[in-house]
Formats: C-alpha cells, structure tokens, sequence
C-alpha cells in the first residue's frame, strides 16, 4: 500500500499503531464481500495478558490478541465481559452470537479477537454506497462498535473464538474435541447444512458443507468430505454422526467463517454423544 500524505508517513515512527482501515475488497459500493483472512487485516495473533490490553487500548486498537479471564454479562442481549482480577474489557460477539457465548457466563477461557477502543461519539459516514457508522465502514466484517458509557470498560474485543480453558469447549461445543494427532479442526460432519447450524443464505457454493467445531459451526469449501477409504454424502442425515478432521485456512465474514480446506480425514469421534439435528 502506498502512504502518500504526511500523516499517513507520520504513522510509520509510531511503535504498534493499528493498521490502516481495511479497503474495500472488491469493486463497485455493493457491501457483499468476500471472506476475509483476518490475520491479513489485522496481523498475527499476540497472547496478552488482559491487564495490558485493558490499560493499553490504544495500543492494541485493530489488533488481534488472545486473552484470558473470565466471561460475564454487561448488557443482557448484546454485551458480555471478561474479567481478570479488576482488568476488565468489553467483550462484542458475532452479530447473532450472544446466546451462545453467555452460556460461558462464570467460565475460565481463553478469548481470540480484535481490540477496538470504543469510540466517543461516532459520526454516521457514506461508506460502500451506504451510510454507516464510523466504525463500520473502518471494520466493515466486524460488528458495528458501539458509542462508549461511563460504565463500560472502554476497550472491547470482538471476539473471533472462545474456548473454555481444559476443556477445548467453545459456546456450542460438547465434547469435539478430536484426537490430537488429527491436525486441523475438528468436528461433526453436517452435511450441506442439514442441521439448519447457519443461514442458508452464507452458503457460497452448492459443493459447501457444514462442519460443526468446538467453537461452533462453520462452511467448508474446496473439498468434498471425502478421503482415502471414506466418501460422506452431505444430503444423509445418517452421515452426521460422523467426524472429520480439516485442515486448511479459516476466513472470517460477519459472523460467518469459512474454512478453505486443502486436506480431509475421517477421525473417531470422541467421548460423548453427537450433537442431534434439530427437529
């Protein structure tokens, strides 16, 4: 990328300033993106201590970090927290996500996201042929952040995983946790999303299908769930009491992932009982 003005050369002497806004990803104003690789947005994931980022926002904003403490509500419906000792910072779900991560509520885990430090009071923008919050438009695949409140920690995370800590157990997890040796993620085959696990309307390719993680669902494309000795038919039911191990590069949009596999392996599945098809 080019730096064309002084300020954006003013950038480049300031230690761990947050990268620029991520620019638009295809062309046209139309908000339908492709999946994003959030470690090329946001860059490697760095382990902190929570205390850091929550007295270091600033120098953390637009970061991806993971994280310790432990989960609990700030406003019922949107918001939870985390907490490590009298650290504390907001924690954003995935739009549609609260339900779930607030059933770690009181839990130990290790939370994976981007900080932002919440902003003031935002203006409203034209961004991609709409007109947004500031916020949005800077992190389009990310939720929108809201304006801070006295009592609220005013740095947030946006959380792209979280797994209870000795348990590999995330917000819909039960025990998918494969053998360690399997590589890749783990999970229970679903089929071309015969369990109804996300909206049909993400899917971006009929061949897609569905593995569910410890830390929820997501699309697997590029490769068919099959492999030497196995071939998985994604419109039988029967097939997901099966498990599978991927290996490839998971890609974040909204509150989609996608996972772009390059290698698929059939793996026992591991101590508990699947998780059934809702009715």
């Amino acid at each position: 990328m080019r730096l064309t003005s002084p300020a954006f050369a003013l950038l480049l002497l300031a230690p761990l300033q947050a990268p620029n806004p991520s620019p638009p990803r295809i062309g046209g104003s139309s908000p339908e993106l492709p999946p994003v690789d959030i470690e090329e947005v946001y860059g490697p994931v760095q382990i902190e201590e929570l205390e850091h980022v929550a007295v270091s926002g600033p120098s953390y904003h637009r970061r991806l970090v993971q994280t310790r403490g432990v989960v609990a509500d700030l406003v019922f419906g949107r918001y939870l927290q985390l907490q490590q000792g009298t650290a504390r910072v907001m924690l954003i779900p995935p739009e549609g996500a609260y339900a779930d991560h607030a059933g770690m509520l009181g839990m130990d885990v290790d939370v994976t996201g981007v900080v932002r430090v919440l902003p003031a009071r935002q203006q409203s923008v034209p961004c991609r042929g709409l007109t947004v919050p500031a916020s949005k438009c800077e992190d389009w695949d990310l939720p929108t952040l809201p304006d801070a409140e006295p009592q609220w920690p005013p740095v947030s995370i946006s959380v792209t995983r979280i797994v209870a800590r000795g348990t590999d157990r995330g917000p819909r997890g039960s025990g998918t946790r494969g053998p360690a040796d399997a590589g890749g993620v783990v999970g229970q085959f679903r089929g071309a999303n015969l369990c109804g696990d996300l909206p049909i309307e993400t899917r971006r390719d009929p061949a897609d299908w569905v593995l569910l993680a410890s830390d929820g669902p997501l699309w697997v494309t590029g490769r068919r769930p099959e492999g030497k000795g196995f071939r998985l038919d994604p419109v039988h039911t029967s097939d997901t009491s099966r498990w599978l191990a991927v290996t490839g590069k998971v890609q974040v949009v909204g509150a989609t992932r996608y996972l772009k596999a390059t290698k698929v392996q059939l793996v026992a599945r591991p101590e508990g009982e699947p998780i059934p098809c809702a009715p």
